[in-house]
């Protein structure tokens, strides 16, 4: 079944306008491809956010403000359910978690004040340190070790490259209209964003930063432009509470309901590597 049906447009904000909304992040359990058990990582209203799993699939990152007021970056254990904050920083909010270069080392955006807002990476028991040269406000970000890192204007919405070791700069402009789903395509040298085109259309494309090379990869609705890649070079993301997959050939599939655990509408998602779990926050 080809995902061409229209959808009403579910509002999706920006993470400094949402934290007065709930964001509730579940945990399940992956048995070919479809969930069959419920974790609830966030037991308490308020914002949980930004999924995104270690490298040894042990663990899963995300941001929230169960601390206080501040987003911190807090990290859950999948054995055994225990939840341990790895920024506490009381003045400043760090977002979009992901798993560093290294082990035990997490790369965050961190929010300084408009408009410094920027990649920071932090091994267990270091300082943080720049994770980017580049001074661009980046809300969102991937990475791929020896390539460099794909930057997310905040004020722009428009998208970035740096090389590796290199300084962002005109020349390393993307494209604009892009939203936040930011990914390294696995098993490839290339990384997706979402294209919000001029004709109206919602398009993942992959881009290959050691060409600058483009290309289409599916078409979506604007039911979410939320959207997550797992190890087989398929693309998940919901709509309302169904969880959709997409395979190489560009076929859309639905693969479950999700309110039956508890999931009204599904946001940001996220697949463990090595396919066990699925996170998905809740709206």
């Amino acid at each position: 079944m080809r995902f061409t049906h229209t959808l009403p447009l579910i509002s999706l904000l920006m993470a400094g306008t949402a934290w007065a909304q709930d964001y509730q992040l579940h945990l399940l359990t992956l048995e070919q491809d479809k969930p069959t058990s419920h974790t609830a990582v966030s037991d308490k209203r308020g914002y949980n956010n930004q999924p995104a799993f270690t490298a040894d699939s042990k663990a899963l990152l995300f941001s929230s403000d169960r601390a206080g007021g501040q987003m911190d970056i807090f990290r859950f254990d999948l054995a055994s359910g225990a939840t341990t904050n790895l920024t506490n920083t009381p003045s400043e909010s760090e977002f979009s978690p992901q798993p560093g270069q290294i082990t035990d080392e997490i790369t965050y955006v961190v929010e300084q004040g408009v408009p410094h807002q920027s990649v920071w990476r932090q091994q267990d028991g270091q300082a943080r340190q720049r994770a980017v040269n580049s001074y661009i406000p980046a809300g969102y970000y991937a990475q791929r070790h020896g390539q460099g890192t794909l930057l997310w204007a905040r004020y722009g919405y428009h998208l970035y490259f740096e090389p590796w070791g290199e300084q962002a700069d005109e020349r390393h402009f993307v494209s604009a209209s892009v939203g936040r789903s930011l990914h390294a395509i696995p098993g490839s040298e290339e990384f997706s964003f979402l294209h919000k085109q001029v004709d109206g259309d919602w398009v993942i494309k992959g881009y290959h930063p050691a060409t600058g090379a483009i290309r289409p990869i599916t078409r979506i609705d604007k039911a979410s432009e939320d959207y997550t890649w797992d190890q087989q070079g398929r693309i998940w993301m919901g709509i309302g509470s169904e969880l959709w997959r997409w395979d190489s050939e560009n076929q859309w599939q639905p693969i479950a309901d999700l309110a039956s655990f508890g999931v009204g509408t599904i946001g940001r998602l996220a697949i463990s590597p090595d396919g066990r779990y699925l996170a998905v926050v809740g709206l």
